[in-house]
């Protein structure tokens, strides 16, 4: 994986056959320390943790689209509520399988923060949505466990994680 900085962000681009369906395709942008880090380069244990998410995608794959499944009703139906608007909730689809997220969702970047717990690094994956185009989705997971989801700032936002670790207890 090379990385490069684009003036904000040591980034990289990723290929990934098992998110290909969410990404049409395209490289998936990797993006390391969202939040806190300045421009010098990464160091050997800061790439460890970038590596450990790309050996990974695959097996954090079905718990990010479960979560995402399971939430997709609620996800979509207060959105027309916070939002108030007019348009129909009928206009975005049921959903019968997880499989069926990608009519409605596209995957746009994954940000690996530079804290980690137990060596293996907090991981955002950040979505646009058909629902919401302004906020996105973000699910922001430990391993394969599932910190939070919301709005797309969830996968890129420090604090979230730190709360998680210090709620960890480590």
């Amino acid at each position: 994986m090379e990385f490069f900085f684009d003036r904000y962000f040591w980034q990289a681009q990723l290929q990934s056959e098992d998110w290909a369906a969410f990404t049409g395709g395209t490289a998936i942008l990797l993006t390391f320390a969202p939040e806190g880090r300045d421009e010098s380069p990464l160091r050997a244990d800061e790439r460890a943790l970038a590596d450990w998410v790309e050996r990974n995608l695959a097996q954090q794959k079905p718990h990010v689209l479960a979560a995402i499944y399971q939430a997709y009703p609620d996800l979509r139906q207060q959105f027309f509520v916070d939002f108030d608007i007019e348009e129909n909730i009928q206009d975005l689809p049921s959903l019968e399988t997880m499989q069926d997220l990608v009519q409605v969702i596209d995957l746009i970047g994954v940000n690996v923060h530079q804290i980690s717990n137990d060596g293996i690094p907090y991981v955002g994956y950040e979505f646009s949505c058909a629902w919401d185009e302004e906020h996105g989705l973000g699910v922001l997971m430990h391993r394969d466990r599932i910190v939070e989801l919301g709005a797309a700032d969830v996968a890129m936002t420090l604090w979230m994680v730190e709360e998680d670790l210090d709620a960890d207890g480590s």
